[in-house]
């Protein structure tokens, strides 16, 4: 399980790049948890959305989001990658 910084900002667009590219490589799936996440920026949030597109069409195991955080779902929402992200709309529930 990979377990998102607090702050998922442009510095760590190139961290978690390579972590799911690592993981995939391996041809290991991958729980992110995204529950700890306050503020997050497009980029990864794109990055995230490309791991989930590369993961599906490897035919292996896939990538999860688990646990996103009330931030991480708006933002998502916000730029439109909630579904691609998996993320289901939360209306209070």
């Amino acid at each position: 399980m990979l377990v998102l910084a607090a702050i998922l900002d442009l510095t760590e667009t190139m961290g978690l790049k390579k972590t799911l590219q690592d993981a995939l490589a391996k041809g290991d799936g991958l729980a992110v948890d995204a529950g700890a996440v306050s503020r997050v920026t497009s980029p990864c949030l794109q990055v995230l959305a490309a791991g989930v597109r590369t993961f599906t069409e490897s035919g292996g195991p896939g990538l999860e989001i688990v646990a996103a955080s009330d931030a991480f779902r708006d933002t998502a929402s916000g730029l439109g990658l909630a579904p691609m992200l998996g993320l289901q709309e939360n209306n209070g529930g």
